[in-house]
């Protein structure tokens, strides 16, 4: 019988494959593909679930209860034990044995016991990771561009009131402005002698900021302050971008925006009315998974990320019907 792949001829009377030829080149050649195929389409080798479960496996076999003693310590002190030789503190590593010098029956290490406790670990570990990762791969995801199916949105005549608010508040440094729209307020800040940068998803309307001298960044708000360093900004201006993330997304952005700013710099959240979602495009609308939320809402997601002194921006009161609310980096 060759060691070769097994044949593929039908098994005789005995229940023993017949004998056949070895396989031919081009049989050789399609089984290789097709486990190839097979390993490529399940890919999982090199993967982390791949190493970890051989990992633990290979502890437990070694070290956990399916295997005792299975390992280069426990022969060594089974050697010790038998040239009657004393280690100290480690023979409560070694098993307990009868007057005959055989091992008790039933009896296990402290080394067994404990590493049993570790494969379990592992064990419980695994199964909590791969929890995780199902949810995580069930999670609602976000059309991909959906932003660019929202109008631009200008500050208009709230880019003055809200730059005299954080220039005159700034500790120093640039200060962060998502979404930008076309610079109203980036354009106000530099007015008034303070660095400003902005951020826009949508790439024709950053253009326009740009081509009028703005410091613009085309990207969305979480993955232009994901970049930035800790306490590297001196104020932040979250504007559209907060009312077409879903709430999850909004206690990220929040949290992000605590760790680039810098001690006692302000943060100002401007937000449509909630009458207004009705006014929005019918694809926007059903596409985009944020909603404007009520003013008390911001003041209590504000309050839960860390932020001081939150309450309505003073200076934006009239005939804007947005919601502004001001708050504070704690010193």
């Amino acid at each position: 019988m060759s060691a070769g792949l097994p044949p593929t001829g039908a098994a005789d009377q005995s229940g023993e494959l017949g004998e056949s030829e070895d396989p031919t080149p081009a049989d050789r050649a399609r089984a290789a593909e097709a486990l190839h195929q097979a390993f490529t389409r399940l890919s999982p080798q090199g993967s982390d679930s791949w190493n970890f479960l051989a990992a633990f496996t290979h502890l437990g076999d070694r070290y956990g209860p399916y295997h005792p003693g299975a390992s280069a310590l426990s022969d060594a002190l089974a050697a010790d034990h038998a040239e009657g030789r004393r280690t100290g503190p480690l023979d409560r590593l070694r098993p307990r044995r009868d007057r005959g010098g055989r091992p008790a029956e039933g009896e296990k290490t402290d080394l067994e016991e404990a590493m049993g406790h570790v494969v379990e670990a592992f064990r419980f570990l695994s199964a909590r990771v791969e929890t995780l990762e199902e949810r995580l791969a069930a999670q609602d995801r976000p059309v991909d561009g959906a932003a660019w199916l929202v109008p631009a949105r200008a500050l208009g005549p709230l880019a003055g009131p809200v730059a005299s608010y954080v220039s005159a508040r700034t500790p120093g440094g640039v200060v962060v402005h998502a979404d930008c729209g076309e610079g109203d307020l980036l354009r106000a800040l530099s007015e008034r002698g303070t660095e400003a940068h902005g951020v826009e998803p949508r790439g024709a309307v950053a253009l326009r900021a740009l081509e009028q001298g703005c410091s613009v960044t085309i990207a969305e708000a979480s993955e232009h302050l994901s970049s930035r360093t800790d306490g590297s900004a001196g104020g932040v201006v979250l504007s559209g971008v907060v009312d077409r993330l879903p709430l999850h997304a909004l206690l990220q952005l929040l949290a992000e925006s605590r760790r680039v700013l810098q001690r006692a710099a302000p943060l100002v959240v401007i937000t449509e009315p909630l009458a207004s979602v009705d006014g929005r495009d019918a694809p926007a609308r059903d596409l985009l998974e944020g909603r404007p939320l009520h003013e008390a809402t911001w003041e209590l997601l504000l309050q839960r990320a860390g932020f001081v002194d939150v309450a309505p921006l003073p200076e934006a009161a009239g005939g804007d019907r947005r919601v502004a609310l001001s708050a504070v980096a704690p010193s």
